[in-house]
């Protein structure tokens, strides 16, 4: 029980940083190179949350023990977000956001273009982030941590 405390907490702990990034930070310094570290932060809450279901599953048996492999704990939480009216753009986002961490880490070079943050991958195609766009991020994680939180209430 309490490694599901902490997964929780971490998870709701990266989603309070994303957002007062997004609306405190961002709007009083806009530096576009925290674009990333918000689009990381969301990055981070959904792992969290993914692995807090995941967990929460285990310890009521309704799944085996999960090897630490992403795509098969993905595979897993596919087939059970159903029940907890997870919507499935949830787990698109997350492998977005995955993609994009693996690609700002392994590629060559990132820059700022007109208040966007451009990634660039060892191929050279590109990842572009703006506000609006972490700002619908920001949105669907919140709607996905309300949904865990209210999952796995903790006493």
């Amino acid at each position: 029980m309490e490694k599901l405390k902490s997964l929780i907490t971490e998870a709701n702990g990266a989603l309070h940083k994303a957002d007062h990034l997004v609306y405190i930070t961002y709007a009083q310094v806009q530096e576009t190179k925290l674009l990333y570290t918000i689009a990381y932060n969301l990055y981070v809450a959904l792992n969290k949350g993914m692995e807090a279901v995941l967990h929460y599953e285990r310890l009521y048996k309704r799944i085996p023990l999960v090897k630490r492999d992403f795509e098969y704990e993905l595979g897993l939480f596919k087939n059970r977000i159903g029940e907890y009216n997870i919507n499935r753009s949830c787990v698109l986002l997350l492998q977005d956001l995955k993609r994009l961490v693996e690609t700002k880490q392994k590629g060559p070079i990132d820059f700022i273009r007109r208040d966007k943050f451009v990634i660039c991958s060892e191929d050279y195609s590109m990842q572009v982030l703006n506000l609006q766009k972490v700002k619908n991020y920001l949105a669907d994680v919140k709607i996905f941590m309300d949904r865990v939180n209210r999952t796995v209430r903790l006493k």
